[in-house]
């Protein structure tokens, strides 16, 4: 039945008044100013109290059971080609001249030398959570101090490590040690090896977008614990690169507008799996410890995947090279840093900070990629205090089982 002349103008006006009812109930869209972005609000980083320089290290290696059946001049090579002048480790074997009486030798040798190192797993976490409890706390108030807030204002708590595998684990002894709410909500991220703190960091930056409290990641990894010689060439290896350290973050949800002036926003993350890199980096949990397996093809798997891994993340913010300031690549060892500068284009400029923290700390794991972050926060903090504009943004990136690339961006809003 149609609609006489007279009836048409009230049939145009119920409908409009319809539509207008219908666009008012739809969700509203948050403006850009509204949006509630992940701010780094505090950082922190610590290490064990023990030093040890790449020398002594390779002193050790030599006189283990396994180091000494190495073909002579192999160690020499791996130690020496590391570009590593020290590491921090939590146990005091491999640095004599710091021991103290109060700490014995965690791997005493044997008067036959066929059980040194031969240590259940048992007892090495054990360790872990002795040495650790007191370092990750200790760095957990330091980046809360930094931030400037009380712990009442933590409202989740993220804990990651692939060396400590404890019930009740680090939340507990943290909340317990620094006084966190008993009602924090805490999540624990384990085994995803160098790349964890990206995730750590993805679900800190969930938990700030949709609560008003903020998020507290910590990363903890004491490798010295599962050192072992068994499997001559790659325990050395083992030995000769990765080390111990602690690093935390507080993330804040704000607006461009509540944002402190200069604070970097973690704006997206961005994961890849790799195809075909299975054996690239595998991790396993034995009766004599945590142990990794790195593939000699790693490199070459991290050189041929991250152009295309980067060009997908920056393509998704209409974002090209030249608009990155600043690179922060995983300091996995000098050949990951390496191919990574190869596969992406670019300088030893553009990754001094990697390089900074490998030859001073080793690849320390999931922290090792904060303390790069660190390095850049401090320079954008002097920046800044100069009257300088500091960074802009930039990338920040490490690597996990798989092979998966795990990243953030981070942008000054």
């Amino acid at each position: 039945m149609g609609l006489d002349a007279e009836q048409l103008p009230y049939a145009v006006a119920a409908v409009a008044i319809l539509i207008s009812i219908f666009m008012a109930l739809q969700p509203k869209k948050s403006s850009g100013s509204e949006t509630k972005y992940p701010i780094i609000l505090g950082f922190a980083t610590g290490n064990p109290e023990y030093k040890v320089m790449q020398t002594e290290a390779l002193k050790v290696a030599k006189s283990s059971p396994g180091g000494s059946q190495i073909t002579p001049g192999v160690l020499d090579r791996i130690y020496g080609n590391s570009k590593i002048e020290s590491r921090y480790l939590c146990v005091p074997d491999f640095s004599p001249s710091l021991k103290r009486d109060d700490d014995p030798l965690f791997y005493p040798p044997t008067d036959d030398g066929s059980d040194w190192y031969k240590i259940p797993v048992e007892q090495r976490l054990d360790k872990f959570r002795e040495k650790a409890v007191p370092l990750v706390s200790a760095v957990c108030k330091k980046a809360v101090a930094d931030a400037g807030i009380s712990m009442e204002d933590i409202g989740k708590l993220v804990v990651v490590s692939s060396t400590g595998f404890l019930g009740p684990g680090l939340d507990c002894a943290i909340i317990e040690e620094i006084g966190l709410s008993r009602g924090v909500d805490r999540a624990l991220i384990g085994f995803m090896g160098c790349a964890a703190a990206m995730n750590g960091f993805r679900v800190g930056m969930d938990y700030c977008r949709s609560h008003e409290k903020a998020a507290l990641v910590c990363c903890v990894e004491l490798s010295s614990v599962h050192t072992t010689f068994d499997d001559n060439i790659n325990d050395s290896i083992l030995h000769a690169i990765f080390g111990d350290g602690c690093a935390a973050a507080v993330l804040g949800g704000k607006t461009a507008a509540e944002a402190p002036k200069g604070a970097f926003a973690i704006v997206d993350d961005h994961a890849w799996l790799m195809e075909g890199t299975e054996d690239g980096i595998t991790l396993s949990i034995n009766e004599k410890g945590i142990s990794c397996k790195l593939s000699k093809y790693l490199p070459q798997y991290i050189a041929k995947n991250m152009k295309g891994y980067v060009d997908g993340f920056l393509e998704k913010h209409d974002m090209s090279f030249s608009d990155v300031d600043f690179w922060a690549v995983h300091p996995g060892g000098r050949r990951i840093i390496e191919e990574a500068q190869n596969g992406l284009g670019l300088t030893e400029e553009q990754t001094k900070y990697s390089w900074s923290v490998l030859n001073d700390y080793g690849n320390m794991l999931s922290p090792s990629v904060m303390f790069v972050l660190e390095l850049i926060l401090n320079e954008h903090k002097e920046e800044l205090n100069k009257g300088n504009d500091g960074f802009s943004q930039g990338l920040a990136f490490s690597f996990s089982p798989g092979v998966g690339a795990e990243g953030i961006l981070l942008k000054v809003l």
